[in-house]
């Protein structure tokens, strides 16, 4: 065991304001039929402004942590913040398909 003292770190949601967007892309999750459906889009710009998007790859699944790993798999330049939020997302989509609820994707 190390004796130090180790700083507890209170966590504080960043603000809308703040949230710095993706350059790779964006995700649409939606829950359809007993699965989840993740879309991914590249950005496409204009004048150096993301305007919209372009369908790249489509996952799907039923368990957050299963779809988690593949999206991984196939997306590892993502930022990590953009993994974190990832895995609440399907984490909420995961909860609503098992309780038989409407999924409704939040925000960053």
């Amino acid at each position: 065991m190390v004796d130090k003292k180790v700083p507890l770190i209170k966590a504080e949601k960043t603000p809308q304001k703040d949230v710095v967007l993706d350059d790779e892309g964006f995700f649409v999750i939606e829950v359809h039929d007993k699965e989840i459906i993740v879309e991914y889009y590249s950005n496409v710009y204009k004048d150096r402004r993301i305007v919209s998007g372009s369908l790249e790859k489509v996952f799907s699944g039923d368990k957050a942590d299963a779809l988690s790993d593949i999206i991984v798999r196939y997306m590892p330049h993502l930022r990590a913040e953009h993994y974190m939020y990832l895995g609440r997302e399907l984490q909420r989509a995961q909860c609503a398909l098992e309780k038989n609820k409407k999924y409704v994707q939040g925000g960053c």
